[in-house]
């Protein structure tokens, strides 16, 4: 075998894995990738990524040149560390009780300046352990969320928040 790839990486019993990588033995490219949503910290696909280069996609924002990681946290103007990338725009287009965002009610910004940020064309990988894979060793390993996925906006991400079974479960596999 020269190529496996398993999704769904923290389901794959760990034999399953052990007899995929066997099978590579005799291959020259040995190209495995695994893909998964974290289920548990330090565990699985997570354990992986903390021993990775940490790829993360970062965004520029075209005002201020900040990249932003983006988070989830609610965007805060009294520190760049103390927030996150989501603006509430309209509060009273929250119904919490029928579940239902109006959209418009959420934005993503930048960090630091909180101005509207461009999720589409300003984009780029950075690890954060670039030497973790010099000379082709290590681990390759990439974060994304569907916060980088520039067909959904805030205001679904809050919708689907608000319609999760648990907190955890959004983070989870909504976020990922």
């Amino acid at each position: 075998v020269d190529y496996v790839a398993l999704d769904e990486y923290d389901r794959v019993p760990g034999l399953a894995e052990a007899s995929a990588e066997q099978s590579m033995e005799s291959s020259k490219y040995k190209i495995f990738n695994r893909w998964s949503t974290p289920s548990l910290p330090n565990d699985g696909i997570h354990r992986l990524f903390e021993q990775s280069d940490q790829n993360w996609y970062l965004h520029k924002c075209e005002r201020c040149n900040h990249w932003n990681q983006l988070s989830y946290e609610d965007y805060d103007s009294s520190s760049i560390d103390a927030g996150g990338n989501i603006l509430t725009v309209n509060p009273d287009g929250v119904d919490f009780l029928a579940k239902t965002v109006v959209p418009g009610s959420f934005q993503f910004v930048c960090q630091k300046c909180g101005k509207p940020l461009d999720r589409w064309y300003n984009g780029e990988w950075v690890a954060k352990y670039p030497d973790r894979t010099r000379n082709g060793q290590g681990i390759k390993g990439y974060m994304i969320s569907q916060m980088n996925a520039v067909w959904i906006s805030a205001d679904q991400l809050k919708t689907r928040e608000l319609n999760s079974t648990s907190k955890q479960a959004f983070h989870n596999y909504i976020l990922g």
